[in-house]
C-alpha cells in the first residue's frame, strides 16, 4: 500500500517493510509486532506445512472474541480479535476489510505454522471408535494420538526387524535359548566380577518369549517414530542404546549377587517413555478400564504404567525386571529434561503443540 503505515499497537511508530522467509511483511521496530497482508500470510502458511499446497488462514480462524481497539494499517478499519484456530487459543488481530493480520511479537511463528498446527491438533483430537476398541480389547495395547512424524523412522524400523530376527534365530530352540542367555544376557553377579560387560548392549536385543518381544516392539514403534523425527536418526539410536545400558546398570545395582539373567529392550524403551512424556506432553494414549476405552494424557498413562511396576515389585512378582523399567524411565526423564530446549528449538512445532493454548479433546 502507498504511504507510510502506522503500527496498530504503538500508533505513532511507522512500520518498516522487511523480508520474512521470502515474503514482504511490515514490522514495527519499536514493539516487534508484524503486519501480514492476507496473500503473504497465506503463502507462508502453505510453505510451512507439508500437508497442504495452499493456505487460507481466514478459513481456519476460530471464533471472533471482540473488537481489539486497533485500526488496520492498510485500510483503517477497526480490527477484531480472533483465536488463531478453534482448538488453538492464540489471539491475533484481523481486519475483516482486507483480511490482513496484526501479530504480536513472539506469536509470529505460531501464526505462520497455523496449518501445520491445525493438522497436528486434528490428529491428536481424533476420537476413539469401535476399531480402536476392538484393537485394544483383543491385544491389550494402547492406541496413540499424536502429531505424525515427518520422516520415515528408519532406525526404529531397523530395531524392530533386528530384534525380531534375533529372537527367531534362537527363540524356538530351548537349548540354543539357554546358550544365548548364558552368554549374552545380563547376570548381575557376572558383571560384578568384571566379566560380560558387553551384555549391557546384547541383552537389549534379546527377549524371553514371543509375547515379550511383541509388546516391546509395539511400544518401540509407538514412541520411536516421533522421537526419531525429533532427534534425527543417529542421535535417536545413540540415546536408545544409552537408555538400555543405564537401565541395565540400575538393574544390576538393585540385584547385586543375583545369577538370574535379565533380557529385553524394556529398559531402553522405558527411557523412550521419559523423553516422549517431556517432549510430547499433549499426546494421548488409550487405556482400557475393563471394557471402557478412555484417552489419557501421556502423563497419566505413564503414571499408571509406573505405578503398576512399583506394585508388581512390591508383590514380589517374578519374571519382570522392574528395576530396569524404573531405571530406564528415570534416565529418559533426565535426558528429556536436559535436551528439551534443544529439541524444541530444532522443532518449533513441538514447542507450540506443548503450550497451554492447545485444546486437547480426550
Amino acid at each position: 500500500m502507498p504511504g507510510k503505515k502506522f503500527c496498530p499497537h504503538c500508533r505513532t511508530s511507522h512500520l518498516t517493510a522487511t523480508d520474512y522467509d521470502g515474503e514482504e511483511v511490515d514490522i514495527c521496530r519499536q514493539c516487534g509486532g508484524v503486519w501480514f497482508e492476507k496473500a503473504d500470510l497465506d503463502s507462508l502458511v502453505a510453505a510451512k506445512c507439508q500437508r497442504t499446497d495452499s493456505g487460507d488462514y481466514v478459513a481456519d480462524l476460530g471464533p471472533s472474541l471482540d473488537y481489539s481497539g486497533r485500526e488496520c494499517p492498510d485500510c483503517n478499519h477497526a480490527m477484531q480479535i480472533y483465536h488463531l484456530l478453534n482448538d488453538y487459543h492464540v489471539a491475533i488481530d484481523v481486519c475483516r476489510g482486507c483480511d490482513g493480520a496484526w501479530v504480536e511479537r513472539g506469536t509470529v511463528s505460531k501464526v505462520v505454522k497455523s496449518a501445520a498446527i491445525k493438522h497436528a491438533i486434528n490428529d491428536m483430537n481424533q476420537s476413539t471408535n469401535w476399531k480402536t476398541w476392538v484393537f485394544e480389547a483383543l491385544l491389550r495395547m494402547p492406541v496413540e494420538y499424536n502429531v505424525k512424524a515427518r520422516i520415515t523412522p528408519w532406525v526404529t524400523i531397523a530395531l524392530v526387524i533386528i530384534n525380531s530376527l534375533i529372537f527367531i534365530s534362537y527363540g524356538f530352540d530351548f537349548e540354543m535359548a539357554n546358550e544365548v542367555y548364558a552368554n549374552f544376557a545380563i547376570a548381575p553377579a557376572t558383571v560384578q566380577s568384571g566379566n560380560g560387560l558387553w551384555t549391557f548392549i546384547t541383552a537389549t536385543f534379546l527377549h524371553g518369549s514371543m509375547l515379550h518381544l511383541a509388546g516391546n516392539m509395539y511400544f518401540l514403534w509407538l514412541t520411536g517414530d516421533n522421537l526419531e523425527d525429533a532427534l534425527g536418526h543417529g542421535r535417536f539410536l545413540a540415546l536408545y542404546l544409552v537408555c538400555g545400558v543405564l537401565a541395565g546398570a540400575v538393574s544390576v545395582l538393585a540385584n547385586l549377587d543375583s545369577t538370574i539373567p535379565s533380557v529385553g529392550a524394556s529398559g531402553a524403551i522405558a527411557g523412550l517413555f521419559g523423553m516422549y512424556l517431556l517432549w510430547f506432553p499433549k499426546a494421548s494414549m488409550t487405556f482400557m478400564f475393563v471394557v471402557w476405552q478412555k484417552k489419557l494424557a501421556v502423563m497419566w498413562y505413564f503414571a499408571i504404567w509406573l505405578g503398576l511396576n512399583f506394585l508388581g515389585m512390591s508383590l514380589g512378582e517374578g519374571g519382570v525386571d522392574y528395576w530396569a523399567h524404573i531405571g530406564g524411565f528415570a534416565v529418559g526423564l533426565a535426558i528429556g529434561a536436559t535436551l528439551r530446549k534443544w529439541v524444541w528449538t530444532r522443532n518449533p512445532l513441538l514447542q507450540h503443540l506443548a503450550g497451554p493454548e492447545v485444546q486437547v479433546k480426550r
